[in-house]
């Protein structure tokens, strides 16, 4: 059975927090404790809802400054090792990321 193609934040050991589609288990990003993401993007800093990154995975960037966040282009595919978290991310969230554009 095919897994369902799911938005979300992935923190990993070294570079920090990324955003995109995975279409891995779980179960099978545990076991690999790396995953695939399509249209990945590199989460520098945000702007937001208080929480810290639950928050980030509820809202995306949010408030007076979110076009301030600092949300990278979005890369086709990415393998990201040493995954250490996956939130699963909010249609809100999902727009918001959306909304931020990268400058070169």
């Amino acid at each position: 059975m095919k897994t369902k193609r799911r938005y979300v934040i992935v923190g990993n050991g070294s570079y920090g927090l990324f955003c995109g589609l995975v279409e891995a288990s779980d179960k099978e990003i545990l076991a690999a404790k790396a995953v695939r993401v399509v249209e990945c993007r590199h989460i520098r800093y945000w702007y937001g809802g208080t929480g810290g990154i639950t928050s980030l995975a509820a809202w995306g960037p949010c408030g007076s400054r979110a076009k301030d966040s600092r949300i990278g282009a979005p890369a086709p595919s990415a393998l990201i090792a040493d995954v250490r978290a996956v939130y699963d991310c909010t249609p809100e969230a999902v727009a918001a990321f959306a909304s931020i554009v990268a400058t070169r």
